[in-house]
């Protein structure tokens, strides 16, 4: 079904995106538990090596602590007279880098992730149903890097992206591209993607079409909070799966809130689910 990756198909894409930023465990230092905080939500199962994986980088600890302590604590609960294993340790250091493989990588290199080839859907079910020069957009979740660009020439452009180093990343790319009309909306201190979405900062019906690709916030119970958020800022709502690193959405909380499934081709990919919510 289109929107839906086998999780063999999901290990071999987090071990590409490893091999592809060069990944290892130090790299978490580019990450604040903040920004991380919502990523760990569709890694439940990482908690239990987050104990292990800590035991021999203090200083991936310390950093994470200068940004949560309470938060950075609860990740280190090995009581202090149990001592594993190197290879347990490095075994769960290995495990974390390939479950926040996406994570890493858009923080360590931005311009590798901006070339996923999934970042690339066909932005012609969009142009079908809107005239550009006369929309005004809102975009957030995986492929924002490149829709951004399709909407150069439309009557305005903002991007939610709480991760510092891709928020950047995009500046510069949007000043490059020549986006007429462009906003960044993040990031801010202690603020995961979570709670952009939860609490978009812009007005009623800013804008007129909200596109959103991929992102772990919405495969929870906060699908709905978000979804009721959007709807308040935008008239019109696109939800792309075009990541497939992320699961299917919920189905239910979308239909009844109006959303009607969709198909889109997405790179690299071929079909994927879609969602719309017109007025």
């Amino acid at each position: 079904m289109a929107g839906r990756a086998e999780p063999g198909a999901q290990s071999d894409a987090r071990t590409n995106l490893v091999r592809l930023g060069h990944l290892s465990f130090d790299d978490f230092l580019l990450l604040d538990l903040h920004a991380l905080a919502s990523s760990l939500i569709p890694h439940p199962s990482s908690l239990a090596d987050w104990s292990l994986a800590l035991n021999n980088a203090p200083h991936i600890l310390l950093h994470f602590s200068r940004s949560d302590a309470a938060l950075a604590s609860s990740l280190c609960t090995l009581a202090s007279d149990f001592v594993p294993a190197l290879e347990d340790i490095r075994a769960a250091q290995s495990r974390l880098v390939h479950a926040f493989a996406c994570e890493l990588l858009r923080a360590k290199a931005p311009p590798l992730y901006d070339a996923l080839p999934w970042q690339d859907w066909d932005f012609s079910i969009v142009t079908k149903r809107f005239k550009l020069w006369q929309t005004r957009f809102l975009l957030a979740g995986d492929g924002t890097t490149v829709t951004m660009c399709r909407c150069r020439k439309s009557a305005g452009v903002y991007v939610l992206e709480p991760c510092e180093p891709i928020a950047r990343y995009i500046e510069r790319k949007a000043e490059l591209e020549k986006i007429r009309r462009f906003c960044l909306v993040g990031p801010k201190p202690q603020a995961a993607s979570l709670n952009l979405l939860s609490k978009i900062p812009l007005p009623d019906n800013s804008v007129d079409l909200a596109v959103i690709g991929s992102l772990p916030e919405l495969q929870t119970a906060d699908c709905e909070l978000i979804t009721r958020e959007l709807q308040r800022v935008a008239a019109n709502i696109l939800l792309v799966e075009n990541g497939p690193l992320t699961p299917p959405l919920p189905e239910s909380p979308l239909a009844a809130a109006g959303f009607k499934p969709d198909s889109v081709a997405v790179s690299g990919l071929g079909p994927r689910r879609c969602w719309w919510k017109r007025v």
